[in-house]
Parts: C-alpha cells; sequence; structure tokens
C-alpha cells in the first residue's frame, strides 16, 4: 500500500472531526516507519518526513487540532 499526500489529508479530516485519536495516529505512524513486510511505502518524502514526526516520541506531544490542520491545509496546498 502506497501512503500519499492525499491519504493523510483524509487522515488529518478524521483526527480533526475525532474519528482517529492521537494514539491512533500515532500507532498508524509506527507502523508504516517501522514495516518489516514492506506492506506499506511513502509516496515521497514529504509523506515519510510527517509520519516520521508523528512517530517521534519528542514531537508527539505537538500533535493536536491546530498542528494538524495546518499539516492538512500545507498538503493541500502542495497537491
Amino acid at each position: 500500500m502506497i501512503i500519499t499526500r492525499l491519504e493523510l489529508i483524509k487522515i488529518c479530516e478524521r483526527f480533526l472531526s475525532d474519528e482517529v485519536s492521537k494514539e491512533e495516529l500515532i500507532h498508524f505512524a509506527t507502523s508504516v516507519m517501522f514495516d518489516d513486510e514492506d506492506k506499506y511505502e511513502c509516496e515521497d518524502e514529504v509523506v515519510e518526513e510527517i509520519l516520521s514526526q508523528w512517530d517521534n516520541a519528542q514531537t508527539q506531544s505537538k500533535i493536536n487540532k491546530t498542528s494538524i490542520q495546518f499539516l492538512k491545509n500545507a498538503l493541500q496546498d502542495l497537491n
């Protein structure tokens, strides 16, 4: 499965509408970043960097509605 910018936008939307928790967001990022079976592939470096930040324990405290809305807007501008 290729994780695209559009997929990340959808995940951001789900987080913003309280369909996905912060913990689920982090779990998803960790699953993709440490995928030993090569089930996941990032579309590009932007996607990989975002997932890396979500997976990073030092930046997880910055995951909130404001930061995710900003990220979603930035991703939409790139598409």
